[in-house]
C-alpha cells in the first residue's frame, strides 16, 4: 500500500517512518510549512494572567514551547489540556502534566469535568490558524474568559499540480491521509481536472468524524476515522483499509 501523507515536517517524515515499519511505502508531500507566529510575543503575558491552558494542536505546543526556551522562560505550573493523545503526547515533552478526552474533539474536550464550572475564570487557547470557534464559544457561554495565542502560521508551499498528479500516479499512490479539512480542500485545489477520477478510486484516512464529513462533502469516498491524530492512530486505521 502507498498512501500519500500531506503532513508538514517534522511530523509527515515521522509518520512516514513509522509506515514503513510497518510495511508501507508512503510518499511524502508536505503542503505547507509553519512559522513561529506573531502572537508568541505575548505569550508571557498571557500566561501570567491565564489559569487554564488549552492547546489544539501539537504545533501550538511545540511553537509556544521553543518560544519559551529561546527566551529562558518555562510553561507554568497551572493546569493544562490537549484536544488529544498528540498534543497531550507534546504538553508533556515540555514537561507539563495535560488532561485530554478520549472523544479527540473539541466536543470532547469541552466535555471534560476540568472544563466545566468556569464563570469568572481566564481561559488561554494555543492554536495555528484561525479556524472553528465552537470551543472559545462554549467556554465563553460558561461564563469564562477566553483569549487566543496563535502560536504558528501556515506558508503552503509552491506547487505544479500537474506534475504532482503525476509522479503521485506514477508512484502508485493509492490512498490518502488527510489531518485537517485545510489540507484537504488545499490538496484539491492543486489537483488538475483529470485528476478527480483518480481521487474518486483513492482510500482516505481522517483523525476525526469532522473531517471525515469534509471529505465526503467534497465528494470522496467516505474515509476511515482514525482515533485521533497520533501516528499509531493513524497507521492503525491505514491497516484497517488493507
Amino acid at each position: 500500500m502507498t498512501p500519500l501523507i500531506l503532513r508538514p515536517a517534522p511530523q509527515g517524515e515521522a509518520l512516514a517512518a513509522q509506515l514503513r515499519q510497518a510495511g508501507y511505502t508512503p510518499i511524502v508531500c508536505p503542503l505547507f510549512t509553519q512559522v513561529a507566529g506573531t502572537d508568541l510575543a505575548r505569550l508571557p503575558t498571557q500566561l501570567a494572567r491565564s489559569p487554564l491552558l488549552i492547546a489544539v494542536s501539537a504545533a501550538a505546543v511545540d511553537h509556544a514551547s521553543h518560544w519559551l526556551a529561546t527566551h529562558g522562560l518555562a510553561w507554568p505550573n497551572t493546569p493544562v489540556f490537549a484536544v488529544g493523545a498528540a498534543t497531550a503526547a507534546r504538553w508533556q515533552a515540555a514537561g507539563c502534566s495535560p488532561v485530554w478526552p478520549d472523544d479527540e474533539r473539541s466536543e470532547g474536550l469541552a466535555a471534560l469535568p476540568g472544563l466545566q464550572p468556569l464563570a469568572g475564570q481566564r481561559v488561554l487557547i494555543l492554536r495555528g490558524e484561525p479556524g472553528r470557534e465552537w470551543l472559545a464559544d462554549t467556554l465563553r457561554a460558561r461564563g469564562a474568559e477566553v483569549e487566543y495565542c496563535q502560536c504558528y502560521q501556515r506558508q503552503w508551499l509552491p506547487y505544479d499540480g500537474d506534475a504532482l498528479f503525476l509522479s503521485w500516479r506514477t508512484a502508485g499512490v493509492d490512498s490518502v491521509i488527510l489531518t485537517s479539512g485545510d489540507i484537504l480542500h488545499h490538496w484539491l485545489s492543486l489537483l488538475p481536472a483529470p485528476a478527480r477520477a483518480w481521487a474518486q478510486q483513492l482510500d482516505y484516512v481522517v483523525p476525526s468524524h469532522r473531517v471525515a464529513e469534509l471529505v465526503v462533502s467534497a465528494g470522496l469516498p467516505a474515509p476511515r476515522v482514525a482515533n485521533g491524530a497520533s501516528h499509531d492512530a493513524l497507521c492503525q486505521a491505514l491497516g484497517e483499509k488493507d
